[in-house]
């Protein structure tokens, strides 16, 4: 499957290619988890589908804290495995996809009497740059007490003894699902999103595939495979119960929500980690996309696994804490421009009181009908989790000499960052006053960039076409049903509020209709459908 034909007009030759053709893997789930599993398992040169009930990254992959993080609090809890593996794994990323996966440095500033001593965040930072392998982006310092003012004017300086930096990283996390999922179609697996499981599928005692439902045209298919995967985070025990698992009852989820600042609003200028004043909850304030990105509450809700709207507590628990640490920042509900929530998919027995403390390891189960589900893993680590549940299909199904080992730890996504950058470089020189914009572009689409430049460079006025290309190549390429899809998880920006997510599609309004194939009446239906969905899971609670 190429990806000029990965878009909404080609769903009809994409089902029949579903259906005609017999798979070695079938992924259920189009997150993270789902699309690392079908990346990994296309280059290894498996056949290899993918469906989704929704959107891909809709769910926990599009709701995330935003963060690829070596998990410095999870050495205070003794999960040093897990540590060590995401350190390890960011590194990994920053030096093999750093378009994607940026470094950030992150303050977190001492007091004295109050919060870690420096005693013992020096003793953490160390544990910390041993974990990596000593091979940070950057290695940690310590700073003076002015130092962390500098960087951080907001902070209360009573008390205020200095701080400590060190670095993690920040992503897009919905375009990175999308590059990851791309790059397995790229070689030559077939995805499909707004497609619903509906059955699995055996042959004698064995799950054999699933029926699959097309939201839009209300078809189902067949999908055969010799293998299945189940991938679906919080939907995890839905499918379980497809398998005839009775036992796979709704758990508790636990529920993050997170602010969005505009960047000239927060007076810091750079990301800070601190304390909770209210329950001693660690918290971040990370500068991210021209905005500050606030988070994270975390507890556990019982709710179906559906998107979660952003509760009056959650918003309350995050300024009350902002505002008690840091009440020069004055940063309250009329600066939020954006909210979401999310639900994590974490793997616990239910016991534990504090969703906080759970591990975020991966868990993979095989079923006696032969179906593979993984549970809990994170953004971080999904690669790894990957190569892990492909162990276990290979184990379970046998391996074709065809197939090659894992390669994703050595292939880039997107292009390598030699190529990106000299592909960057020469649009620049054609056009320099778009430099800031194919800077964008290139981050989010890698070499496909390439395209989307040379159509802008291509009009008679370059400044005026921007939009107009980039639209049109996502439309193209990375299978937009929806204006939510389009302005959400493909061409979007964090720090864009409400108001502005629906002024872009008005203006882009002619080109999105020409791609989507939508009437004047059908654009109008979907605007409001969007409008009304800002409102119930991106507005702040009454």
């Amino acid at each position: 499957m190429a990806l000029d034909t990965f878009n909404k007009r080609s769903r009809p030759a994409i089902f029949r290619k579903l259906s005609e053709e017999r798979f070695d893997l079938l992924v259920i789930g189009g997150g993270i988890t789902g699309a690392s599993v079908f990346r990994d398992a296309a280059l290894r040169g498996m056949k290899v589908a993918l469906v989704e009930a929704k959107d891909f990254a809709s769910a926990t992959s599009g709701r995330s804290s935003k963060l690829i993080h070596g998990g410095l609090r999870y050495i205070k809890n003794l999960g040093l495995g897990l540590a060590w593996e995401s350190c390890h794994e960011r590194n990994l990323h920053i030096r093999l996809n750093k378009r994607l996966v940026r470094p950030l440095p992150f303050l977190v500033p001492l007091y004295r009497n109050r919060g870690e001593s420096r005693l013992l965040m020096r003793f953490g930072m160390l544990a910390y740059e041993a974990l990596s392998g000593f091979n940070n982006y950057r290695f940690h310092s310590f700073l003076s007490r002015e130092e962390t003012l500098s960087l951080a004017p907001a902070l209360p300086a009573k008390g205020l003894t200095g701080g400590c930096l060190y670095y993690d990283a920040v992503i897009n996390d919905s375009r990175w699902t999308m590059e990851v999922l791309k790059d397995g179609v790229a070689n030559s697996g077939v995805a499909v999103n707004y497609s619903a499981v509906t059955q699995l599928l055996s042959e004698n005692g064995q799950v054999s595939g699933a029926r699959i439902y097309d939201e839009f045209s209300g078809d189902q298919h067949d999908v055969r495979a010799r293998a299945v995967v189940n991938a679906t985070g919080i939907f995890t025990d839905q499918i379980r119960r497809l398998d005839g698992d009775r036992s796979a009852k709704p758990k508790r989820l636990s529920k993050g929500t997170h602010l969005v600042f505009a960047e000239e609003d927060v007076p810091l200028s750079t990301t800070i980690v601190f304390s909770s004043p209210l329950d001693g909850r660690s918290l971040f304030l990370a500068k991210h996309e021209e905005c500050f990105l606030f988070g994270t509450s975390d507890h556990w809700e019982e709710a179906n696994p559906d998107r979660p709207i952003p509760a009056t507590t959650d918003v309350d628990y995050l300024l009350s804490s902002l505002n008690r640490f840091m009440p020069e920042a004055q940063l309250d509900r009329s600066k939020v421009q954006f909210v979401y929530s999310g639900f994590r998919p974490l793997f616990t027995n239910g016991d534990q009181t504090d969703s906080a403390s759970v591990t975020r390891a991966d868990h993979i189960e095989v079923s006696a009908s032969g179906l593979v589900s993984v549970v809990g893993g994170k953004l971080t680590t999904a690669r790894i989790t990957a190569e892990r549940v492909l162990d276990r299909v290979i184990k379970l199904i046998g391996r074709d000499r065809s197939w090659s080992n894992c390669k994703t730890h050595s292939v880039s996504i997107g292009g390598t960052n030699e190529a990106v950058a000299e592909s960057l470089a020469y649009w620049v020189r054609r056009s320099p006053r778009l430099t800031s914009y194919f800077r964008v572009l290139y981050q989010r689409y890698g070499l496909d960039a390439n395209d989307i430049c040379a159509a802008i460079t291509q009009g008679s006025d370059p400044t005026a076409e921007p939009i107009r290309a980039e639209v049109q190549y996502v439309c193209r390429h990375e299978m937009v049903c929806t204006l939510e899809d389009l302005i959400d998880r493909r061409a979007g920006f964090l720090n864009w509020n409400a108001e502005k997510r629906l002024e872009r599609l008005r203006y882009g309004a002619q080109v999105i209709r020409a791609e989507l194939d939508l009437s004047g009446a059908e654009f109008e239906c979907q605007l409001l459908a969007y409008s009304e969905h800002l409102k119930r899971f991106h507005s702040l609670p009454e």
